[in-house]
């Protein structure tokens, strides 16, 4: 490289260690106590090639600029979708007002297109990021537990069922059990069973399992439950309480998407308070692909209604317009040419879609309004 000219490209093996001292310095972390490998180790070692994942400015030789855009898939209801994470955007303090995050972020954008990437997702910002075409979607409903809950509705002098474990990356047999558990979902997130512990662990996570006798029951990860499966959905009291006196800490958070609804159904009557919130920040690319899956996923634990309705979608990557048709429960998503009913710009479709609250869906079509919104979700430990 001319260390006399700029640099703007995918980021190469050589610069591994001047981009995590770079991406360190940004967020202010000290290498040691607060790092990125030590956060997100799925994606930040060595191994895993976190730099030519990235786009990166290099000016004079130094590192001024990089927006990391790493590469996940989801398997919904034998459908395939392939996602684009973004995550370490940084630029150096010197390095501001430069215009480099506005070239880099447009350079990933510009690769998914051509990459055939269907939706792309990160955490930031909402104004910030809607000029990239990201906008705060999907639906996540959040639980708070706290001692008088378990205790009004448990007793204190309750026995547990099963027997609970903080396993690391030493514990295969359990890390076997989780990935066949994975398996078996109708939202399942491909994830490479080498690759299992680290990804379940991000965020400084800790993966606790829970066993009766021989059976294996289900996981979570991290003390603000942030992903949960059992492997039976009838389970969810009685892991959740034992999960609360395992851990100790007087009180419980858990975060579910919308397709969890047996686990919702029963925390909604023991927890002290819920909300329902925005679950990320969402750009979608091809809005058919990411239509049919959800509405696929979402017939799964709801009946939907014989309807039709026609979008016409300006999307960040093309104009889409798509019918969405249900008739005696078979689903069909397709281009066409009929004469559409709604026509809405990219911001205002992923809000019209996939967010839990959007007041111009109150003006839709009944079978629109019955149908949305759909479950668009990335789980926590999957997330850049």
């Amino acid at each position: 490289m001319d260390d006399s000219k700029f640099y703007y490209g995918r980021g190469t093996a050589d610069m591994f260690d001047d981009y995590m001292d770079f991406c360190n310095y940004v967020f202010g972390f000290n290498g040691s106590s607060k790092d990125f490998k030590k956060l997100l180790p799925k994606l930040y070692k060595e191994e895993y090639h976190p730099v030519e994942s990235s786009y990166v400015v290099v000016e004079n030789g130094k590192l001024k600029a990089a927006v990391g855009a790493y590469d996940s898939e989801i398997e919904i209801c034998g459908q395939r979708l392939k996602c684009r994470g973004i995550g370490n955007v940084a630029v150096h303090p010197y390095a501001r007002s430069k215009g480099y995050m506005k070239k880099l972020m447009n350079m990933s954008f510009e690769d998914m297109k051509a990459d055939g990437v269907d939706f792309s997702e990160l955490g930031g910002r909402r104004q910030r990021y809607n000029y990239f075409g990201y906008e705060k979607s999907g639906t996540a409903y959040q639980f708070s537990i706290n001692d008088d809950n378990i205790r009004h509705t448990f007793g204190t002098d309750r026995k547990q069922r099963f027997i609970y474990k903080k396993i690391s990356t030493e514990n295969s047999a359990e890390l076997d059990d989780i990935y066949a558990l994975i398996q078996k979902q109708n939202y399942k997130p491909i994830r490479e069973r080498k690759r299992l512990f680290d990804i379940l662990s991000s965020w400084s996570a800790s993966v606790y399992v829970a066993y009766e006798k021989d059976r294996f029951v289900g996981y979570c990860t991290g003390e603000k439950i942030s992903e949960i499966m059992l492997t039976c959905d009838e389970d969810i009291l009685d892991f959740i309480v034992g999960i609360y006196d395992y851990l100790g800490q007087h009180k419980l958070e858990v975060t579910l998407p919308e397709f969890r609804q047996v686990y919702i159904s029963k925390l909604y009557l023991l927890a002290e308070g819920y909300s329902i919130n925005p679950s990320s920040s969402f750009n979608v690319l091809n809005y058919r692909n990411v239509l049919l899956a959800t509405v696929k996923l979402k017939s799964t634990y709801m009946q939907l209604l014989d309807g039709e309705t026609v979008l016409l979608i300006h999307g960040m990557a093309g104009d889409e317009r798509i019918k969405i048709e249900i008739h005696n429960g078979k689903i069909s998503i397709e281009y066409t040419n009929e004469v559409f009913d709604t026509e809405l710009s990219h911001i205002e479709a992923i809000n019209y879609l996939f967010s839990p609250i959007c007041p111009i869906r109150n003006i839709a079509k009944p079978f629109a309004k019955l149908l949305l919104p759909l479950p668009l979700w990335i789980y926590y430990p999957d997330g850049v």
